[in-house]
């Protein structure tokens, strides 16, 4: 599964990203936080909190408000 990380800027293209190089990047060293697009599915980050936890780490994911509109957000997934 391959999920698209949050721009830096408004320039930028969307880049996607899968577990699994997700993963390698956890491996290279200790706890890592990812920022995604709204543009994810929710039900495809909440796998991703199950992927990492069934590889015996722990994983939050929430939404951070990005500006006062509801529509202005990105989720951040923070792995131990």
């Amino acid at each position: 599964m391959e999920l698209t990380l949050a721009r830096g800027n408004m320039e930028e293209k969307p880049q996607k990203i899968s577990l699994e190089k997700l993963f390698e990047k956890l491996e290279a060293g200790g706890d890592k936080v990812f920022y995604f697009d709204r543009a994810n599915n929710h039900k495809d980050l909440l796998k991703a909190v199950n992927f990492f936890e069934g590889k015996g780490r722990k994983a939050y994911l929430s939404e951070i408000k990005i500006s006062l509109d509801e529509k202005d957000y990105i989720y951040e997934l923070h792995i131990i």
